[in-house]
């Protein structure tokens, strides 16, 4: 098991090195070339050649023969950029907003059916609540995520029920998905979500979701604190303030309010 888990990662070390063999100043390569450049016998690059082909990594021109990279590189590539855009346009919003709440603010984006965090800025307070870059949430559990669950289609919301479950991580988690569905439309009518102790002890959160220029939903930012402080009274002023700036981010965007 341990050979062929290792053969496995020589593999996709070699498929690498064919993908990072083009740049600007190579946009087209041949076989040939190929060969020069990884020193590899032709026969292994012409195996990972046609699977770099059949799975959109790669192209090849019919006339010269040339190989060059294929679109999902293209749409891999944007995906980075998207969430760039994102970050570039979000990050003083979110600094500000941390300061004018006195909260820790999050940014988190959509990646399958989790939210993942991509940026935030921390209160000011001893007791607060920090959410890493880069960790993973549940959608139903947190703040964050049911902003985003919230405005996908429904259709959607069953796929991410069927595929992620409703796990129960604290006493307030909703776990059924009629009472998930419930919290879904109430989400919609007011514009933002609560996390009233969901997923972690102590952390409650207010959130709203991030639009992009279609129209869909990509991303959401959330107020996290102690319960002692984002209490009931506390709730309706922070979601004025995080729905303002969800909504500057949506434009900045390209999202147009109807």
């Amino acid at each position: 098991m341990e050979k062929k888990g290792s053969e496995q990662l020589k593999s996709v070390g070699k498929a690498l090195q064919i993908l990072e063999a083009f740049n600007i100043n190579r946009s087209e390569l041949t076989i040939s070339d190929l060969e020069e450049i990884l020193a590899l016998p032709r026969v292994s690059i012409y195996r990972f050649l046609r699977i770099l082909l059949q799975r959109g990594f790669l192209t090849q021109n019919p006339q010269t023969r040339k190989y060059r990279l294929g679109i999902k590189v293209f749409e891999l590539g944007s995906l980075v950029l998207k969430d760039m855009e994102l970050r570039k346009a979000a990050f003083p919003l979110i600094e500000a907003l941390s300061r004018t709440s006195g909260e820790t603010v999050h940014l988190g984006v959509l990646d399958g059916h989790q939210v993942v965090s991509i940026e935030g800025a921390e209160s000011g307070y001893s007791l607060r609540f920090s959410l890493p870059v880069g960790k993973r949430v549940y959608l139903h559990s947190t703040g964050i995520g049911k902003a985003i669950l919230a405005f996908l289609e429904d259709d959607e919301i069953d796929e991410v029920i069927e595929d992620q479950g409703l796990p129960r991580f604290m006493a307030n988690t909703i776990t059924e998905p009629v009472d998930l569905k419930k919290e879904v439309q109430i989400i919609r009518e007011r514009g933002y979500a609560i996390d009233n102790e969901e997923n972690e002890p102590g952390v409650c959160c207010v959130a709203a979701p991030i639009l992009d220029s279609s129209r869909n939903v990509i991303a959401s930012i959330s107020i996290s604190g102690p319960s002692v402080r984002i209490t009931g009274e506390a709730i309706p002023k922070l979601a004025k303030m995080v729905i303002a700036t969800s909504q500057r981010i949506s434009e900045s965007l390209g999202y147009l309010p109807s």
